[in-house]
């Protein structure tokens, strides 16, 4: 009888407890079928299995705009991080039950208990950490949204007129560090521009005293309250502001800050256009709403600087509708939709100086230099004076303060070039920001504060899936860039009224109809002017009639419209190397006019005075394309 006995018990299946722990972590009931307790196997796995089946059922049967409306909506992404927490808590029981029942049955020596235990400690602990990382992009994508949807205003001071004087609010300046020297050496050049960023002496400028002076007593009544307007459906046309502000004067606070940039984005769902809408900050002469009480007491229109409107709206309840929070953006909103004819409902505030620390927390962004940039009167905003910047062309690596000197310098340029080097910045930022890096510790973290500070938008979180799909069907390379800086916008006031200020004054009607037809430009001058995009080419005006360079800026103007890269350079102060140029000059160098045809025909096209001449150059030093001299007779 004992050999029997001996016999069954060497014959008893044995279980190894850390096998069926780890079973367990790889599916729920996998386990317990391993100990051959089916019963327990079936209830654990079938949880699991139905959940992953409509997951699977899900992702085959919706297309990518479904899943991408699902993902980024802020409740399911709520409900995500639930179900993480359950799935996570139903894991670890699902493993320690199938650890305990093999531990029962188990008839192992202490030692490899003791290990066993090890290892389902190990186990727990790799459970646990591959939950907290799938959760990780999760928790990013909700911050962001309570960051840029909740941060919508602030309750800091405004400040008065005249402190808005003293801290001179016409300047756009910032904050920044000491400048690195661009890591290339620039061409010479006639004006012998500096081969790197350099402090010089600081000029000042005439700022703008801007005050709300009415022409009238406003109405004693508010004046009516504007019906809501209902949130945006995903069918009508979308515009979006977007608002590049200097941080309330170098960050003090918001009564002082001062909206530099402001691009429009208009987008027609029915055809997944895009266009681009920007205006000088210097413009003025901004119709108002009617329904507003600033209408009756400014006369209705805003014949400050554009750029000055938030900072005056905001103390003014008297005059401007929304909130304290809101009226800043509500009126500039409000003002550009009455100018452009549009319908602007949402916006998105951004602080340059944040866009700097992007750009360096990404570690940094590479850009294709198209044509050089060389300000002898950049300013920093941190009581340097201004500084003579050069960034040479060419593909540059830039970090955060590079980018957004690159992107802000408005000397020595036209409007169109600076509009197009924010949108190549803009562009390059994205498209070489990878989601690993994006979500790699530190730089998630440090995303997440600097849209928690520094941007604000009042898009409503369940929109945005709405939005994410319309951009999956938007080609950014055919966008519509409407620069409305251009003699047919708007035209030079100096000295303008009692300030004695430079200002451009629009022409609300050219631009209200230039703006309600910039989608019905035919497909085949799109694909002109991508062409034209395409080749990149450098294109320098020159002033060769002597005097004021105003006839170079407007051809310089009328090119960038038409697609190319033109500016009046600052080298020599734009002038050419003689000034009794009577007629056109088109120069093409170093064979630019064989390697880019659909530009040198262009020129050849717009360009076609009679006696315009056409003159073929070898000049390896030479970093423009093709040189256009403005003659008197052009």
């Amino acid at each position: 009888m004992p050999l029997v006995a001996s016999a069954d018990v060497a014959v008893r299946p044995r279980r190894s407890a850390f096998a069926a722990a780890f079973l367990s972590f790889i599916f729920p009931g996998l386990g317990h079928a391993y100990l051959r307790r089916w019963l327990r196997a079936v209830l654990w796995a079938a949880l699991p299995l139905i959940g992953l089946a409509a997951i699977i059922g899900r992702t085959i049967s919706g297309d990518r705009n479904d899943l991408i409306e699902l993902v980024a909506d802020p409740d399911f992404l709520n409900a995500l991080l639930v179900f993480l927490v359950f799935d996570l808590i139903y894991r670890l029981i699902a493993v320690l039950d199938a650890y305990r029942l093999a531990v029962d049955k188990s008839v192992g020596t202490a030692a490899t208990r003791a290990l066993s235990m090890g290892g389902l400690v190990a186990l727990m602990v790799v459970l646990v950490g591959s939950h907290v990382a799938v959760a990780q992009p999760v928790l990013f994508a909700t911050d962001v949204y309570d960051a840029i949807t909740e941060n919508a205003g602030d309750d800091t001071e405004v400040l008065t007129p005249d402190e808005l004087v003293e801290q001179g609010g016409d300047d756009f300046e910032l904050i920044v560090d000491e400048l690195e020297e661009v890591p290339t050496e620039p061409p010479e050049t006639a004006a012998g521009a500096d081969a790197s960023i350099e402090p010089d002496v600081a000029t000042p400028e005439p700022t703008e005293p801007p005050t709300l002076e009415p022409t009238e007593e406003p109405a004693e009544e508010s004046g009516p309250t504007p019906t809501p307007k209902p949130e945006w459906d995903g069918k009508e046309r979308l515009n979006i502001l977007l608002i590049g502000s200097d941080g309330g004067r170098q960050g003090k606070n918001d009564g002082s800050l001062l909206t530099d940039t402001m691009i429009t984005v208009s987008v027609d769902p029915a055809t997944g256009r895009l266009a681009f809408i920007s205006l000088p900050r210097d413009t003025s002469n901004i119709p108002l709403p009617r329904e507003w009480p600033a209408y009756r007491a400014l006369g209705g229109k805003w014949n400050n600087k554009i750029n000055t409107l938030y900072a005056q709206a905001r103390g003014r309840p008297d005059l401007f509708p929304g909130n304290d929070k809101q009226r800043g953006y509500k009126a500039l909103m409000g003002a550009l939709g009455e100018l452009y004819g549009l319908d602007i409902e949402y916006y998105v505030a951004v602080d340059l100086i944040s866009f700097r620390n992007v750009v360096n927390t990404l570690g940094g962004v590479v850009v294709d230099v198209q044509l050089p940039v060389m300000d002898t009167a950049y300013s920093t905003g941190d009581g340097r004076g201004k500084l003579k910047l050069y960034v040479p062309p060419g593909m540059r690596k830039l970090n955060g303060q590079e980018a957004l000197a690159y992107a802000r310098s408005r000397h020595g340029s036209s409007d169109f070039d600076r509009s197009a080097r924010q949108q190549r910045v803009i562009t390059s930022v994205r498209d070489q920001s990878d989601i690993d890096a994006l979500l790699a510790p530190g730089v998630v973290t440090d995303l997440i504060k600097q849209l928690q500070k520094d941007v604000k938008t009042n898009i409503p979180p369940k929109l945005v899936p709405k939005m994410l799909t319309l951009a999956q069907d938007i080609d950014l390379d055919g966008r519509e860039n409407l620069v409305l800086g251009s003699s047919k916008y708007v035209e030079t006031c100096y000295p303008c009224g009692s300030s004695g200020l430079w200002m451009l004054k629009a022409r609300p009607a050219v631009i209200k109809a230039d703006v309600k037809n910039v989608f019905s430009t035919s497909r085949v001058k799109q694909r002109q002017i991508n062409r034209l995009r395409d080749e990149g080419a450098s294109v320098y005006v020159l002033n060769g009639q002597g005097g004021r360079n105003t006839k170079a800026i407007k051809v310089a103007n009328d090119l960038s419209g038409r697609g190319m890269d033109a500016i009046v350079p600052p080298v020599n102060d734009g002038k050419a190397d003689d000034t009794k140029y009577t007629h056109t000059v088109i120069r093409a160098y170093n064979g630019a006019e064989e390697a880019m045809p659909e530009t040198f025909k262009k020129l050849k096209n717009v360009l076609n005075d009679k006696k315009r001449t056409v003159e073929f150059m070898q000049d390896d030093a030479t970093t423009a394309d093709f040189v256009v001299i403005v003659g008197s007779k052009t």
